[in-house]
């Protein structure tokens, strides 16, 4: 499922921008290898079933995790995705179009997201905001898929006990339940409503670059899965990728051991100097990011820093305590274990150089954070399932000490991290109540009002000539959504010259719009006064105009259920 849902995409996307290719190359290509792989993949093992009661609980655990997942962050009344004021949103919008149309090296590349986002809108129609959407929920079902079908890779290669398996699904179904909506949900909560979306994608590919290097039995197979992913993970978002190269360097050279004959163990170990000559390179262009600054909110730093390190520490002591017997397991730990130590060890020299912290240094962590998540359900998963192999009796005191182990190690580190990221509840807990009034959330879109104005468009017969708020992130979004893509969003920051100004497109043959309802008019003033802009009296000047037309639409994100929007055409 996750190969046909990302390689079509991720080959697009390397082909366009690395080559500069049309985006159906890649997508073609991408098909005939999902072709490829399924038929392989079937010649190798039966398609269907072969343990009903495993196949139930792993139903069962897709359904109840997808379902949580869509219940707290849904929103329904907000059209499943929200802001808590940043731009960011917008800006990717404008960056998709910018991508796909004439700009193939635009944002140095990391723009996987925006390659599967524009791919949804050309297959079924969707506008921006669903595709957004579709992109965003990607994210947690592609975790999903991720773990319980890693989950059944493992259990397989262990054990040929179904009782054990179905165990090790169940502890996952559970400990998932538990860790996802108190830590996972409201980081993916607050980096979608920030609008960092190519950051938070940039999970995916690092997640299935985990289970890619674990899971193969051959060495060879290891090191080649490594070599894509970071290719992968290059060209979706690149704040991490000295990580992933370090790691993966570090990996390959540990598989340089297992290889037999000398003169290829020569080209791994050439294979592994490479990548972390790569990362040295990566750090060193990623360095002058220090001196800028961005719209972030800040958390407990060094809080989840602090329980990062003791996590790293408290998987090294698994990695060493667990059998012998186990090497898939010992695997999925060393990849997480590099990979968020060496995290941990450039954020401790970060903060040792005294440099500020800022925008990317906030960001820099998450990435780890969410990968030693996903290794924690699978761990205890797999701990609990190894007492049902050898059948709870007969287990050893030492197999179930280290099972109820890392069962509070994962209870505690989710409550530290929890507590390192508390400043996100506020907003977390009004997307989770979802009822308004919604004090800590905002509206990307009004669906409402973007629906009145394709209407109007299309009745009237006109182009869109712009659309004013007194909401930064919406008017970004919105302006890109109708069809105003900034002429060079990085140099602008999107549309924020038209937020600050009003000074839309007036003119024969085009019609502007903007929010009128009472709160509205409170907004504009104050943004106004704040920032020393002409946006309300613009606004009140187009109000003023004797061919102003205002109609209420539905909005059930606010209290009143109703909002206004205004326009005039010429």
């Amino acid at each position: 499922m996750l190969l046909w849902l990302l390689l079509p995409g991720a080959l697009a996307n390397l082909f366009r921008a690395v080559l500069g290719l049309p985006l159906w190359v890649g997508a073609v290509a991408g098909t005939a290898g999902g072709v490829g792989v399924t038929w392989k993949v079937l010649a190798w093992r039966r398609a269907w079933p072969t343990y009903g009661p495993l196949v139930l609980i792993q139903v069962l655990y897709l359904i109840t995790t997808l379902g949580l997942t869509w219940r707290i962050l849904g929103i329904p009344a907000l059209g499943g995705l929200v802001s808590i004021g940043g731009g960011d949103a917008g800006n990717h919008a404008a960056l998709q179009m910018d991508f796909v149309t004439h700009k193939p090296k635009t944002y140095e590349g990391f723009t996987f997201f925006h390659t599967l986002t524009y791919g949804l809108r050309w297959l079924f129609g969707l506008d921006t905001f669903t595709s957004f959407r579709a992109g965003f929920y990607l994210v947690p079902v592609s975790m999903a898929l991720a773990l319980a079908g890693g989950l059944e890779f493992v259990a397989g290669r262990l054990w040929r006990s179904g009782r054990a398996m179905v165990a090790a699904q169940a502890t996952l179904w559970v400990a998932t339940v538990t860790a996802w909506p108190f830590l996972l949900l409201r980081l993916l909560h607050y980096h979608q409503s920030d609008g960092f979306y190519a950051h938070l994608f940039g999970t995916v590919p690092l997640v299935l670059a985990w289970l890619a290097y674990a899971l193969p039995r051959s060495p060879w197979v290891r090191c080649a899965a490594l070599a894509v992913f970071v290719v992968f993970y290059r060209y979706t978002y690149g704040l991490n990728l000295g990580d992933l190269l370090a790691a993966s360097g570090l990996l390959v050279l540990l598989e340089a051991t297992r290889v037999s004959g000398s003169k290829y163990r020569g080209g791994v170990v050439l294979l592994g100097l490479v990548f972390l000559a790569a990362a040295t390179y990566a750090y060193w262009r990623l360095l002058p990011l220090k001196d800028i600054s961005g719209g972030i909110t800040f958390y407990s730093y060094a809080r989840a820093l602090r329980v990062q390190c003791w996590t790293v520490v408290g998987l090294l002591a698994v990695r060493f305590l667990s059998s012998r017997e186990e090497p898939v397991e010992r695997r999925l730990i060393d990849f997480a274990l590099l990979f968020a130590g060496v995290n941990a060890l450039v954020q401790q020299a970060y903060l040792g150089a005294g440099w500020r912290v800022d925008y990317y240094f906030l960001k820099y962590g998450f990435h780890a954070v969410v990968l030693l998540l996903c290794l924690g359900l699978l761990v205890i998963s797999i701990r609990v399932g190894g007492l049902f192999q050898k059948g709870l009796a007969r287990a050893g005191r030492w197999e179930w000490a280290l099972a109820v182990l890392v069962a509070v190690g994962l209870f505690e580190v989710t409550r530290g991290w929890g507590r390192a990221f508390k400043i996100y509840v506020p907003s977390y807990w009004d997307r989770v109540r979802a009822e308004p009034p919604l004090p800590n959330l905002d509206a990307l879109e009004d669906r409402g009002a973007v629906a009145l104005a394709r209407q109007v468009l299309r009745e009237e017969g006109k182009s869109f000539g712009g659309y004013l708020s007194p909401s930064w992130p919406r008017t970004n979004f919105t302006n890109v959504e109708l069809g105003w893509v900034p002429d060079d969003w990085s140099r602008t920051n999107g549309h924020w010259p038209l937020f600050v100004s009003g000074q839309v497109r007036q003119g024969p043959g085009l019609c502007v719009f903007w929010e009128a309802s009472a709160s509205d008019w409170e907004g504009y003033q104050r943004f106004s006064k704040e920032e020393g802009s002409p946006l309300a009296d613009v606004v009140r000047g187009l109000q003023a105009r004797p061919d102003a037309v205002c109609r209420e639409h539905a909005a059930p994100w606010v209290a009143s259920g109703s909002r206004t929007l205004c326009y005039r055409c010429d």
